[in-house]
């Protein structure tokens, strides 16, 4: 019987989606209904489960929105990935290798050509009743694609015919290549053969939506608990905002007999040493402890469970590149150059994370290769080419026809946090920026929601999140900073960067591919410096043994399905 971990929460301010591509080999259309069983334990082991069968998490902060369109954040994707059904999902076997397993689509084939994809659409229904059809995940991928909508996800859905069009408002959502051949089936067509839209099958725009819910509830829709109705293993039953979320089964759900536990209690729990205590004291059921005192003590508890996972997350700054300062490429490149990796992961991530050089992170393939192991690290070149960073800053002030003298310039970063942890990180930061650069730097903690809309409206500076890879291919995290993507609020423009990914995006040969992903990620960092990495994600997860079967990947949406407790 399978014993697993789930990563159920991440570090403060990530944006990453949990939901991340794993390393299915298979054609998507081989995979069976049978491949997407998890009848893998043992019939004796699972007739003496817990009678209550519950479980206690955290959420670091806030959904900003349960609308699966307009939400951008880690923890609302969380909490979707439980209470919606995708057409797919990235689940686990037994060695914790992901594989793609029908969801909201018990089947699916591709034409010869592969532009042509058709889903055929289980039967399943709503928490309301209402029967699931196909033209509810039509109108879920239409209205992320169409731009009045305005979601921060749509790039990912380029690859779909004239989604780029569509979401520009050049062409009507009529126009989409998405379209319901009746109830139960779905056909989307391709602008081209595409590498990874097999990947996209379980991201959160396109998840099925309810137009009649949607339009009903208008721009209250995910903001509160009574404008949703659900159509996964579970439905949201508390929403108490900035304190708790309850998840519990859904028996509407078409595979509700696979489902064991019977609630998810998410507390929101921002400060550390919180957390920590609450797993130590039994009220949580499983935490992140990477602080090297309580990790040290979580692993001589012969009650937890300890997995160290290796994400495919990078945490970073980055730069208003419409701010007057930051307009200028020669100070985003001093800001970038003057940060001291080794030491801020050291000392503020206590060793357990590593210091970034590039913008794609470890672990992420490109054909059969590790794409950082056979690419360049351009943000090492850049340091070694500007021992004194100083210099670009002061180059950059004249470009701009400002003061040259570095202590009259003062610069504010903005942090998604008022937590200690994120005000130590500051002070350190800003320490680093008075001796390595000479300037006033300014610190400002915010609770996540204000800072994500200060973001959106471009009324910041420098900003600071980590953001992981929702599928194994370095286009994931590249084609975020694309012109026309709207997740990172850089207002970076460049169309020979723009031009790279979306060669990529239709290359098949993985060799071709790898130059342009170099290309593209050596004037993203290199010459323009639109953002800074920092350092690359690893965390240690400790649960209670008596929790089973949450997946441990980070790539995987399989959520709390097949979770269960036994010997609580």
């Amino acid at each position: 019987m399978r014993n697993k971990k789930f990563l159920a929460l991440s570090l403060a301010l990530m944006l990453i989606l949990l939901s991340v591509a794993g390393c299915g080999k298979k054609e998507i259309s081989e995979v069976s209904e049978t491949e997407g069983s998890q009848n893998d334990g043992e019939a004796d082991e699972i007739a003496t489960i817990d009678k209550e069968q519950y479980l206690n998490l955290y959420l670091l902060a806030e959904p900003t929105t349960l609308d699966a369109s307009k939400g951008s954040d880690g923890y609302s994707n969380e909490v979707l990935n439980n209470v919606l059904e995708p057409l797919t999902r990235l689940e686990e076997d037994e060695n914790q290798n992901n594989f793609l397993a029908p969801a909201g689509a018990e089947s699916w084939e591709r034409s010869e050509d592969g532009t042509v994809w058709t889903f055929k659409i289980r039967e399943n229904t709503w928490s309301d009743g209402v029967k699931v059809r196909a033209q509810d995940y039509e109108y879920g991928i239409k209205r992320s694609l169409a731009a009045e909508t305005a979601a921060p996800y749509a790039y990912l859905l380029t690859p779909i015919k004239n989604a780029s069009k569509v979401n520009s408002g050049e062409l009507s959502v009529d126009e989409l290549g998405v379209k319901s051949l009746d109830d139960n089936t779905l056909e989307i067509t391709l602008e081209s053969p595409t590498p990874y839209f097999d990947q996209l099958t379980y991201q959160r725009v396109m998840l099925p939506q309810r137009e009649d819910i949607v339009e009903a509830q208008g721009d209250k829709y995910g903001t509160e608990l009574d404008t949703l109705v659900y159509n996964g293993p579970f439905t949201l039953t508390t929403w108490v905002h900035n304190s708790e979320l309850v998840l519990t089964k859904n028996d509407n759900y078409w595979d509700k007999d696979e489902v064991k536990l019977q609630s998810i209690n998410l507390k929101i729990i921002q400060d550390e040493n919180a957390i920590y205590n609450s797993l130590s004291n039994g009220s949580i059921d499983q935490a992140i402890a990477n602080k090297p005192e309580w990790k040290d003590m979580f692993m001589k508890d012969e009650n937890l469970d300890h997995t160290e996972i290796t994400t495919q997350q990078t945490f970073f700054m980055f730069f208003n590149t419409q701010d007057k300062v930051f307009k200028n490429a020669n100070i985003r490149k001093a800001f970038s150059a003057a940060i001291d990796r080794e030491e801020l992961a050291n000392v503020i991530f206590h060793g357990v994370n590593t210091p970034a050089y590039g913008w794609v992170a470890p672990s992420i393939i490109i054909g059969d290769d590790e794409y950082r192991q056979v690419a360049e690290s351009p943000v090492k070149k850049l340091v070694e080419d500007n021992k004194d960073p100083k210099e670009l800053l002061i180059k950059g002030l004249e470009e701009l026809g400002m003061d040259t003298d570095p202590s009259k310039l003062t610069v504010k970063i903005s942090l998604g946090s008022t937590d200690q942890w994120f005000r130590t990180y500051g002070e350190y930061l800003q320490q680093m920026y008075i001796k390595n650069l000479g300037i006033n730097f300014q610190v400002e903690q915010m609770e996540w929601p204000v800072f994500s809309k200060d973001v959106e409206k471009g009324e910041f500076q420098i900003g600071y999140m980590a953001w992981g890879a929702e599928f194994n291919d370095p286009i994931s995290l590249l084609s975020l900073l694309k012109s026309d993507a709207s997740a990172i609020g850089t207002g970076w423009v460049n169309e020979r960067y723009d031009e790279l990914i979306d060669l990529s995006a239709k290359e098949m040969d993985p060799a071709k591919r790898l130059e342009y992903f170099k290309e593209a990620e050596k004037i993203l960092l290199y010459d323009e410096a639109a953002l800074a990495p920092v350092v690359y994600r690893r965390t240690n997860v400790f649960s209670y043994k008596y929790v089973n079967n949450l997946g441990v990947t980070p790539f995987g949406t399989q959520g709390y399905k097949y979770g269960f407790t036994q010997g609580r």
